[in-house]
């Protein structure tokens, strides 16, 4: 690790040397340029039969796929580098339990009053939102970052901006960030702060249109259809962490994060089933503070072997306590050419207003059968391949990772990605 930390401090020197000679100042002036660009496409299937939709039971089977451009564009002047990240990132999502939200293959929305109990003897389909039904399935999320790094002192501030639109769910966040590392580059802190403000569209069940959270209306064209709410999520967060280089193999890792959530947390499409028959939505508190804390440890064994070790636990008011550990071998095969194999394991309890399908209580005044916020174990095993071609042009690396997720609630998924960076 030293031989690496004095080979950067010689081509720094000489860096140093080569731009007093062209320039008065010690940094040279640069023109803005891109340094890196990186296309990641994913696919992530699932199946399970607990779908919060339903109340709990019935099929979790969904489809995702995600593509997702990243920009980086550099620029010195003077003492500072600027570096401005810009992301955009597309995923389309289908799921057996959807409809049930529901969604008619045209996209509409098929109308009934519930405000008595039961369902309009005339089922009619309405466009309730247009626009919305349109983009079903589909998420868009723009973002860009602003890093500024005082290359004397070695400190970096940044600035984010975040966008995420759904049919029913529309996102806006900020960022503010800090890292100081020493010269030698051997320890750093960060600190990121980050808000998000949201708005999510009450779309009841099926059988609960003409409650609170939906208005019956009139409609020349379609006859009579539902208004949908819109309500209030806001986010807030502090991510620290401090890393440190303990010796030539070990670096060491502490991350802690403290969110903080008020809204509306609960997702009204969610069904619970009462111990009596009923059915109602999906009642959350409108606030949940969480608190994970992680430690992080990277041993290089040798030029072609680093264990990557990591463990966090989480806590919640909402009653839920998680335990992950994961480990990840990067394994050098041939100078170009890596081999990551990886596995992680997480055992969560429930949060106190779960219930498993049709045994809630009605006097109950929180509620929910996701099974997300039930008592599981899970695994988490794959395999990452790493390709650095002999191209010497523009294409600098490719990563092929794939991984299978189970749940001792029978959820289980498959996940795998491909990345392109190009340099």
């Amino acid at each position: 690790m030293r031989k690496i930390y004095l080979n950067v401090l010689a081509l720094y020197l000489c860096f140093l040397g080569s731009a007093q000679q062209k320039s008065d100042s010690v940094y040279e002036n640069r023109p803005l340029k891109v340094e890196e660009v990186n296309f990641i496409s994913g696919y992530y299937s699932q199946n399970g039969d607990h779908s919060a939709i339903t109340g709990g039971s019935g099929s979790e089977k969904l489809n995702d796929i995600s593509n997702t451009l990243d920009l980086r564009l550099v620029k010195q002047s003077n003492r500072y580098e600027h570096a401005i990240d810009v992301n955009l990132g597309v995923e389309h999502r289908t799921s057996a339990s959807t409809e049930y939200i529901d969604k008619t293959p045209e996209g509409r929305t098929t109308v009934a009053n519930s405000a008595q109990g039961a369902l309009l003897q005339n089922l009619s389909t309405v466009d309730a939102n247009s626009q919305a039904s349109s983009l079903f399935g589909w998420r868009f999320a723009p973002s860009v970052n602003w890093n500024v790094k005082d290359l004397p002192t070695n400190r970096t501030v940044g600035l984010g901006a975040y966008f995420s639109y759904e049919f029913d769910y529309i996102s806006l966040g900020g960022e503010l960030s800090f890292v100081k590392a020493s010269m030698d580059n051997n320890r750093e802190f960060s600190v990121k702060g980050q808000a998000f403000f949201d708005r999510r569209q009450m779309i009841p069940p099926l059988e609960l249109r003409g409650t609170d959270n939906a208005t019956l209306l009139h409609d020349h064209e379609y006859g009579d259809y539902f208004s949908y709410t819109w309500r209030n999520k806001n986010s807030y967060s502090i991510n620290a962490a401090f890393s440190q280089v303990v010796n030539q193999r070990l670096q060491l890792s502490v991350l802690t994060d403290i969110a903080y959530q008020q809204g509306i947390l609960s997702k009204p499409f969610n069904r619970v089933y009462f111990n009596n028959g009923t059915v109602y939505s999906e009642k959350l508190p409108d606030t949940r503070l969480k608190i994970p804390v992680g430690l992080r440890l990277h041993y290089f064994a040798g030029s072609n072997l680093i264990f990557r070790v990591y463990y966090r636990y989480y806590w919640d008011n909402w009653g839920i306590r998680a335990n992950t550990a994961s480990l990840e071998v990067p394994m050098k095969i041939t100078p170009n050419f890596s081999v990551s194999p990886f596995y992680r394991f997480s055992a969560q309890t429930a949060t106190k207003y779960f219930n498993e399908y049709g045994t809630a209580n009605p006097e109950d005044e929180y509620f929910t059968s996701n099974h997300d916020l039930s008592k599981f174990n899970s695994n988490n095993i794959g395999l990452n391949l790493h390709l650095v071609p002999n191209t010497g042009n523009f294409f600098n690396s490719i990563d092929l990772r794939y991984s299978h997720y189970e749940r001792t609630d029978g959820l289980n998924a498959n996940n795998i990605t491909v990345a392109f960076k190009f340099k």
